[in-house]
């Protein structure tokens, strides 16, 4: 299965919704969808009138974003440390899942004010803790742990980027709206269905810096983590923050 496929599939265990009607859209607002990836949340920004820039950096993704053909939406291939784009000339900015990979995101979303129009908006959905899942045993969290702080340190995704979002906001003079969103798939309690459960492990295979960083332990990892999934007992502390941000 495709990335896109995966990304079509999980689109379902998301709480879209709830993150959608927290943001201040309104028709004939020009908003930039900032790692839009194949395009399916410019498709909901679209559909609730926004005229949508959808701005990525992965040509494959951006190909089949391109070819939904959605009315009011363009999507550009540019790197988001420093888009290339008009001055003061957007409503708002949608950003999914994407923060994380900057580990310096105050000074990237620093570059991304300039573009915004007075009393704009920014809405930032973004993971904290991504394998955080319960029960897992002590020896296999303090790996885990040990991972993140590399992650973070080599530059090259902060996994405990979620918590900081709401911060940097208010630290650049936004308003800030903090929720947490459900996830069938990323913050549950409970079994996982087996869908879920496949995903994971499809993930797991896309996870390189953690095959590298675990070597011959990664699949007696891999194959705890996907049991601790399918626990009865299973309880997720990774948390899926949605920050709104309004600009006065």
């Amino acid at each position: 299965m495709s990335l896109a496929e995966e990304y079509k599939r999980q689109f379902a265990w998301r709480d879209w919704g709830a993150a959608l009607a927290a943001c201040p859209i309104e028709p004939g607002q020009k908003v930039l969808d900032f790692g839009c990836g194949p395009g399916d949340l410019s498709a909901e920004l679209v559909s609730r009138g926004a005229q949508v820039v959808g701005v990525d950096s992965n040509e494959d993704l951006l190909s089949i974003a391109q070819k939904r053909g959605l009315r009011n939406c363009a999507f550009l291939n540019q790197d988001l440390k420093s888009p290339r784009l008009e001055m003061n000339s957007f409503d708002g900015i949608w950003c999914s899942f994407t923060a994380a990979y900057f580990t310096n995101f105050e000074g990237v979303f620093r570059s991304w004010i300039p573009l915004l129009r007075p009393k704009s908006w920014v809405c930032i959905t973004e993971i904290d803790d991504l394998l955080g899942h319960e029960p897992m045993l002590e020896h296999l969290r303090a790996k885990l742990d040990k991972f993140y702080d590399e992650a973070f340190t080599g530059r090259g995704y902060d996994f405990r980027s979620g918590h900081k979002i709401s911060a940097i906001l208010k630290n650049e003079g936004f308003k800030i709206q903090e929720r947490l969103l459900r996830d069938q798939e990323l913050a549950f309690d409970g079994p996982a269905i087996p869908a879920v459960t496949q995903a994971w492990s499809n993930r797991f295979n896309r996870m390189g810096g953690l095959k590298n960083f675990l070597g011959d332990e990664f699949e007696d990892f891999r194959s705890n983590f996907l049991k601790i999934l399918e626990n009865k007992d299973h309880r997720s502390t990774c948390r899926v923050f949605c920050v709104v941000g309004m600009r006065p």
